[in-house]
């Protein structure tokens, strides 16, 4: 495969607990809880829906505008999870493009990109604030394969999330389940072409292919 996209929180960075963090903040200050329970649909959800039916419609603005303040100030402290970067060099070792697509907003996305040089290693990225429609819309999904005039056929779409998988699926492109991340339990995604639940064993499929860029 010649090309890959990666989701980003949670597939190529760690940054999880920080917006879980930032969310139960936010909660607090509107006399709520935030439990293990909220924590797939805060990611999943849009997000002014999502604190409307938790919080109330007079929580809405306030709670987007601090989430967006965290978020920025933590995007210089997210970390890469520990070997994905040597994943990603060793695609581009082989020649392969590698393109972000992320449900995150733009500004946190390009500093994350920045601090952890991933913007070093990557085509393109497109956020959530670039598109109109989250995942799993396949809108950023076509707009990556569009603009570099990717063959379908020969892109691999990397997510931890279903959405991701759905939308690789809906477009005709290899889907590969990310289930690394420890926040919530993921079983088995019968839907994805290929499911690894460490960095290490998908570095190892990568790296097993049968030629530079085949999987």
């Amino acid at each position: 495969m010649k090309h890959w996209v990666f989701d980003l929180d949670g597939t190529l960075v760690d940054s999880f607990s920080r917006y879980f963090k930032a969310l139960n903040e936010i909660f607090q200050e509107h006399g709520y809880q935030f439990t293990d329970a909220h924590r797939e649909p805060a990611l999943t959800s849009h997000l002014p829906a999502f604190f409307r039916q938790e919080l109330g419609a007079r929580a809405v603005a306030p709670a987007l505008t601090k989430l967006l303040e965290v978020s920025n100030n933590d995007a210089p402290l997210i970390q890469p999870f520990s070997g994905i970067l040597e994943t990603i060099d060793l695609l581009k070792s082989r020649g392969c493009q590698i393109a972000v697509w992320t449900s995150r907003e733009f500004t946190s996305t390009d500093i994350i990109l920045k601090e952890t040089g991933i913007s070093r290693k990557i085509e393109t990225f497109v956020s959530g604030t670039c598109v109109t429609n989250r995942k799993p819309d396949t809108e950023g999904l076509v707009r990556i394969i569009e603009q570099h005039e990717w063959n379908p056929e020969e892109v691999t779409m990397v997510g931890d999330h279903f959405h991701d998988v759905q939308a690789a699926n809906q477009v005709g492109v290899r889907s590969v389940r990310a289930s690394w991340h420890s926040y919530w339990k993921i079983g088995t995604c019968p839907d994805a072409d290929h499911q690894f639940h460490s960095v290490e064993d998908f570095h190892r499929w990568v790296k097993s292919s049968s030629n530079g860029r085949d999987g």
